[in-house]
Parts: structure tokens; sequence; C-alpha cells
């Protein structure tokens, strides 16, 4: 297979003990229907069978390379960073190692942004697979009003979910790349999102485009929002963010916004996917 050695995106896949779910990850990215890739896994010093999983990609494939950091951070910004720096993308894709793309994903992404150089980053919508049970995705369908990434909306909530990202590296790494704290563990990525939307426009397509699988036993999972909020408002030193509202508050605006959710994410984006119509993006 011949390998483009100036690839347009990029690929950063951080990973960990991750030999249930780490081919599959791969796979995902083979089948993308853009070309202009590489992919660049970061192991953080796996103790199972994860290199040797990831090695036989890398034999098959000589897009996909494997590096192995020299000890275990057990951040996942170290490797984040890591394989940015090897990137020879314009532009960076971040992928963790549990998730999955749909095929279109890349092409999609990289239609928006080359379109419109305003734009320093796109994200888009991963259906939530809450312990292995699909349905539960239709609960976190996004109203794309409510997920434009604006540094307002921010100060509210995290909109964005990390491997649904694409973003310019010049971007990334201008802006130092992943905050390294032991301090911001598992929200560092919230973290660089506000730092990119004080200085730039983010840009939501309201498009499905792959699986994101929640588990309940993950670190951002035992930590409800307002303690997140508070350790990247600590960290930014300059910022207040707002008091996340009550339950009811939450589940009464979650309702009044899934009509508009379920038409642009599940009806509109996918019927544009699937008859090459541009994407719509807020």
């Amino acid at each position: 297979m011949e390998v483009n050695p100036q690839p347009l995106v990029s690929v950063v896949i951080p990973t960990y003990n991750m030999e249930q779910h780490i081919a599959e990850t791969l796979l995902s990215v083979q089948t993308q229907t853009f070309g202009s890739w590489e992919a660049i896994v970061v192991d953080d010093c796996s103790t199972d069978a994860t290199p040797r999983i990831v090695n036989q990609f890398v034999e098959q494939d000589p897009r996909i390379r494997y590096f192995r950091l020299t000890k275990n951070s057990n951040l996942p910004a170290v490797p984040r960073n890591f394989g940015i720096q090897q990137a020879r993308g314009k532009y960076v894709a971040l992928l963790d190692h549990d998730d999955l793309w749909s095929p279109q994903k890349l092409q999609r992404q990289v239609q928006v942004l080359e379109a419109d150089e305003t734009l320093a980053m796109v994200h888009s919508h991963l259906w939530v697979v809450r312990n292995g049970l699909s349905l539960w995705g239709f609960l976190y369908l996004p109203s794309p009003r409510k997920t434009t990434a604006t540094e307002s909306k921010l100060k509210r909530r995290n909109v964005i979910q990390c491997s649904s990202v694409l973003i310019k590296k010049d971007v990334i790494q201008e802006l130092g790349g992943f905050d390294e704290s032991p301090g911001l563990r598992a929200v560092e990525d919230y973290h660089l999102w506000f730092r990119v939307s004080q200085q730039y426009q983010i840009a939501f397509i309201s498009e499905v485009h792959g699986r994101y699988r929640l588990d309940k036993s993950g670190t951002s999972s035992r930590e409800n929002m307002q303690s997140r909020l508070l350790r990247v408002d600590q960290a930014l030193g300059t910022v207040s963010f707002e008091s996340q509202p009550k339950l009811a508050k939450k589940t009464r605006d979650k309702l009044l916004n899934f009509p508009s959710a379920f038409f642009y994410l599940a009806c509109e984006g996918s019927y544009r996917q699937s008859v090459g119509a541009s994407p719509r993006f807020w």
C-alpha cells in the first residue's frame, strides 16, 4: 500500500490496555471514505495484548504508526500530545481507543474545514452506547443550537465529544496542546476546547459520525459536571463558569430540545450523508 508522506489528516489514538476494542477502533479508521490520513497510536505502556494487536495492523497498513511511551503517564493528555508532535497532517483528528467512527466521518468534516477558513475546529456527534446498549443514544442526542461550542456555552458544560473532533494542527500547537497537569486528568479536553473557543470559531456538524462507549466505571463518568467545571475554572484562573441547573430543569430542557435534536441528527443529518449533500453546520 502506497503511503502519502504528507497526509491531510493525522489521527491520534492514545491507548492503554484496550485489547478488547482497539482492533475495531482501527478498523473504523481504515474504512474511511476519505483516504489522505495517517493513524498514530500512542501506547501508554499497556500490559495486555494491545501492542501485539496494534502491530498486526502496522504490518499490514503502513499508514498506521505505533509508538510506546517509556513509562506509564496515567494522563490521557501525555500520549495525545506525543501523537500530535508526530503528526504530519494539516488537521488532527482525535480518537479514543474504544470509540468508533462511521465511514464518512473524516470526509464530511474535512469538507467543512476546507470550505471555511474562518473555522479552526469542527465536531459532530457520536451515538452513545451505554453499558453495551445502543438505545441509550436517543437520550443523548444534542440539539444543534445547544451544541455550538461558543465560549458562553462552554461555560455551562462540555458540549464536545473528544473523538468527534477535527482541528487544525497549527491551532492546537499554538495553544500548547493538552494541559498535562494531574489536576486536569479527564477534563484536559474540556480545558482545551474552552481555550480554542476564546480565540477561534468552532463549528458543530449536525450528523452522527460514529459511536461513543459510555462506561460508568470511567473517570469522567464518576464525576459530576459541576466538579469538572470547577477544575477547569481553577486551571484557567480568570473565568467564572456557571452553576449547573437542578435535575428538574435539566430534564425539562432535554424534553423541550429533543424534537429538534432528533430531526437534525437522526433524520436530516442521516439524509444529507446518504445523498451526498453538503453538511449542515452551526
